[in-house]
């Protein structure tokens, strides 16, 4: 039985991916297009250590978004009653990530994520959007966006290839999650750069 538990966990440790990259300016313009207001009642945050009390999470763990962002970027959608309906984070050039080491683009865009009740309502577009158009541009040399996204995640593929991005490979990896003094560590193997 031990054996059993040891190959599935083998088993969910390898992970396919497809490496996508955009031009920021492109995917500015070309998400600006298709750009829908927020629907009544929601409202963008930037969620910070500092401003997490104010608001209650529905679809993640807040504390884990926060230590995975904490070299990037964490933008949420909130509701009237302050509850976390939608997120969004990623990491800069030379600053690690779940996946990888951001080195031959700018940002990683890392995970995108709307509550069942609020998809198909443009929410996961308005976040791109905003992350990209508030960049910190001091950390950005070339205005190049990269991301992972499973093969069977279709969804996620058409909207990237929306807003510009575009496929480039496809990586096979070994994904190890630890926990290290309270922090989540991510190996992976082997290394891919984005």
């Amino acid at each position: 039985m031990k054996i059993a538990s040891v190959l599935n966990k083998l088993r969910h440790s390898i992970h396919n991916y497809y490496v996508f990259y955009a031009d920021s300016t492109d995917l500015l313009e070309k998400a600006q297009e298709k750009l829908r207001p927020l629907p009544e009642g929601l409202r963008m945050v930037k969620l910070t250590y500092e401003n997490k009390h104010l608001y209650k999470c529905r679809i993640g763990d807040m504390d884990k978004l926060l230590q995975c962002s904490v070299n990037g970027e964490l933008w949420v959608v909130v509701d009237d009653d302050n509850i976390i309906v939608a997120f969004h984070y990623g990491t800069y050039r030379g600053n690690r990530s779940i996946f990888n080491n951001v080195k031959n683009c700018d940002f990683e865009h890392v995970s995108l994520e709307v509550d069942k009740r609020y998809q198909r309502k443009g929410i996961a577009l308005h976040l791109l959007y905003h992350t990209v158009k508030n960049l910190k541009y001091d950390d950005v040399k070339n205005k190049r966006l990269g991301t992972c996204i499973k093969p069977s995640n279709t969804k996620s593929i058409k909207l990237h290839e929306l807003i510009g991005f575009k496929k480039s490979h496809r990586v096979i990896l070994f994904h190890i999650r630890r926990k290290k003094d309270g922090r989540y560590t991510f190996i992976n193997i082997p290394r891919y750069n984005i």
